[in-house]
């Protein structure tokens, strides 16, 4: 099942990043408003998180229902073809570019990060589950983590069947997954949802998988219900943006729930916005949103490592290469 808006949304959310990433490239022509919004760019990957559970929830949940042990293993594969190529040719990449630091550059010295224990983690996808640092190819943090959920993803699709009936049990783990979440960020005395992610990750991807996961089974299961309330969750999702952009409110506290709703709003309204989010160009982005995400930051280390010092020199050529 494809929702076109959902993604026009990832395609949007893509480039998010890409231009979050870029932001100290940018000169002060660029509008101030505008930087602000790209300095938030981090959520991005809180919405692609969201949206993962949602949409794998509605690609698998009827075969792990019906015949799980066969299931299991096609979702395994299927999970694995679709992220692991990219990610091993990126990391050739960042192996070229490590050779070219140790054996061609001036210092003769890779950056400290660049470690062998690191690259095998990596290689193996495993290098969020212990805490590592965010290094060679910097975006694979969340494939990382995200791979470490999709091995509990089968049991949850299969445990869900029990909630069919529920649409107050969906709404109560949907809140719960969020309040979990804000108040494992809040004991830990971070003030953003973006910060520490070498800790961190596993916490933020599992709980906000889980809560796409939850509303993509109320879509499954009680669409109509989410038909007939999409107004008041549009008005909910801007009501909780109020506070985050007006107040210092930490944006774990409103996000995930932010993002939930708006899924769930786009998932079924006929607005315009869904017409605009359904246009080819950004259908077409959203296709690509993962290569998109996983080869901007290369672009970015290649441009800086091959042609200057000063970062700022690049911010035109990054931003139309990437």
């Amino acid at each position: 099942m494809k929702l076109n808006q959902l993604a026009g949304l990832r395609g949007i959310c893509a480039w998010w990043v890409v231009f979050y990433h870029s932001l100290h490239l940018m000169n002060d022509t660029v509008p101030g408003p505008v930087k602000t919004f790209l300095a938030h760019g981090y959520l991005a990957v809180d919405l692609f998180f969201l949206l993962s559970g949602f949409v794998i929830f509605l690609s698998y949940h009827a075969a792990l229902t019906k015949n799980f042990p066969h299931s299991v293993g096609k979702f395994y594969w299927n999970r694995f073809s679709r992220i692991y190529p990219l990610h091993f040719v990126m990391l050739g990449g960042y192996l070229a570019l490590f050779a070219a630091f140790t054996y061609l550059s001036n210092s003769r010295t890779a950056p400290d990060t660049y470690t062998w224990t690191a690259f095998i983690q990596s290689m193996f996808l495993v290098h969020m589950w212990f805490g590592g640092d965010l290094t060679w190819n910097v975006p694979s943090w969340s494939i990382s983590s995200e791979w470490f959920v999709y091995l509990f993803f089968p049991l949850m699709a299969f445990s869900l069947r029990k909630l069919r009936g529920g649409i107050v049990a969906h709404l109560l783990c949907i809140a719960l997954a969020a309040a979990v979440l804000y108040l494992i960020y809040a004991k830990s005395g971070l003030r953003s949802i973006g910060a520490d992610i070498s800790h961190m990750a596993l916490v933020r991807t599992m709980f906000e998988f889980l809560m796409g996961v939850f509303v993509g089974s109320l879509y499954v299961n009680h669409r109509g219900f989410l038909e007939r309330n999409s107004t008041p969750a549009l008005a909910a999702f801007l009501g909780l943006c109020v506070p985050y952009v007006f107040t210092s409110t930490p944006d774990y506290a409103l996000i995930p729930l932010t993002f939930a709703l708006l899924i769930a709003y786009l998932s079924v309204t006929t607005s315009g916005i869904t017409a605009a989010l359904s246009t080819p160009v950004l259908v077409y982005l959203g296709e690509i949103s993962y290569s998109t995400y996983m080869v901007h930051y290369l672009v970015y280390d290649l441009l800086k490592a091959a042609f200057v010092s000063d970062t700022h020199q690049i911010n035109q050529w990054y931003l139309w290469l990437s």
